[in-house]
């Protein structure tokens, strides 16, 4: 069995200086280190102080620097608001950096404001969101790559780095049936949301191991 944890940088209230907030999470970072646990999972927010890290990748890159043991998680990249290519420069440059500590979970998000501020109609969230992680996944693969899709087309372009994993862990944020199966079909591994009950994660984690087999 494998621990790691979910890690936020709430600010509420603003109580305290966002420094403090920082500091107190690397010191928590610093032990999980030092006591076996297996990753921390950075949660990616926007406007607001519910998580005060706007780009998991940036944090996991000074995550990285002072730590030697931990995986690096993405809990998750917001893929919907990103240009996927450049999702995929920026996580295969991070796991090269760490020498193959990342873990990559995405996800389309839920916040309403996040998805307005960014351009991002509720109804192309989910669609926009595959096909970012189709095109990101491809974009990891040997050599240069085509896609022509909804939302994005490429000929013949080839995004450097690759990551320093051959077999980068890629983990969806997944709540609907829907979801759930798409990522058993891809076969990559799923992350169900903390406000779930203990029988609804049950109930989910059962459905996933019947679709992927």
């Amino acid at each position: 069995m494998k621990f790691g944890v979910l890690q936020f940088f709430s600010w509420p209230g603003r109580r305290t200086s966002l420094t403090t907030v920082y500091e107190r999470a690397f010191e928590r970072m610093k032990i999980m280190d030092e006591t076996g646990y297996d990753a921390v999972w950075l949660a990616e927010h926007h406007f607001s102080t519910y998580s005060v890290c706007p780009s998991v990748h940036i944090m996991g890159a000074h995550v990285a620097a002072h730590t030697k043991n931990i995986r690096i998680g993405t809990a998750i990249s917001l893929a919907s608001f990103y240009h996927p290519l450049r999702l995929a420069e920026e996580v295969a440059l991070l796991d090269q950096l760490t020498q193959g500590r990342v873990n990559w979970g995405a996800g389309r998000g839920f916040d309403a404001k996040e998805h307005k501020a960014f351009g991002v109609e509720p109804k192309d969230s989910y669609p926009k969101f595959r096909e970012s992680v189709e095109v990101v996944l491809k974009a990891w693969r040997d050599g240069p790559f085509s896609h022509k899709g909804e939302y994005f087309e490429f000929e013949d372009i080839e995004v450097l780095p690759k990551p320093f994993q051959k077999e980068m862990p890629v983990w969806l944020a997944a709540t609907s049936e829907d979801s759930i199966e798409w990522a058993a079909e891809k076969g990559l591994s799923i992350m169900l949301g903390p406000h779930a009950s203990h029988r609804e994660s049950r109930d989910k984690r059962a459905f996933y191991k019947t679709r992927l087999e």
